[in-house]
């Protein structure tokens, strides 16, 4: 190969270098201003359904193990007093429904919220539930905003905008530091993290 052949062939190579420089670079700057999700297309594919299969049963103490990118959150279920919350979590969970969503919705020392296929706050899983256990969160309390969206109240944050208004169906006992990495993440105006929080997998466990 003569010398100009290889002046040729390093050009093309550093016109291809450029490009996908490029190309990442305006990927970057969609996903900072909130124009591109790796996930948009996953969340589009979730099924909806018309009532959840009863998958409850009587003799289980359930909490669920929630693994995302930050790290692992355990949550102690309240099966035996919300009942029917709980049970639509679990049959959901049991669809790997939230496999690949994530916590859309980020306010330090207020909640963290997930189970939105949308990753607006108006995504559900076709069908409602009936409000149950309407009484006061405390710190790290959990509820449930519809059948498939679930938040935790975070320390020093005001209860009083979710009691009596949101079922709880649980509460966290284990990971209170992914929480803490969590709420410091960077948001845009409407709370949307910057750069997704994604939940890989949930785990029933059942005692």
């Amino acid at each position: 190969m003569g010398i100009k052949d290889s002046l040729g062939e390093s050009k093309k190579f550093l016109l291809l270098a450029v490009g996908l420089l490029v190309v990442c670079v305006l990927v970057v700057f969609a996903m900072k201003q909130g124009l591109y999700s790796p996930t948009d297309g996953l969340l589009e594919k979730k099924e909806t359904y018309s009532q959840p299969d009863f998958v409850l049963e009587g003799e289980y103490d359930y909490s669920i193990l929630i693994t995302t990118v930050y790290g692992d959150i355990t949550i102690d279920l309240y099966e035996d007093i919300a009942p029917q919350n709980v049970n639509s979590l679990l049959f959901l969970i049991g669809e790997r429904y939230y496999e690949g969503l994530t916590f859309h919705k980020v306010i330090k020392n207020f909640v963290i919220q997930a189970g939105d296929t949308k990753g607006d706050g108006s995504g559900d899983p076709g069908y409602i539930v009936e409000k149950e256990n309407l009484v006061d969160f405390k710190d790290y309390s959990v509820g449930m905003a519809n059948a498939s969206q679930f938040f935790i109240v975070l320390p020093n944050s005001s209860k009083q905008t979710f009691n009596g208004v949101y079922p709880v169906v649980g509460e966290v006992s284990k990971g209170f530091a992914v929480l803490d990495s969590i709420q410091k993440v960077e948001v845009d105006r409407d709370y949307r993290p910057v750069n997704d929080i994604l939940i890989k997998s949930i785990q029933i466990r059942e005692e």
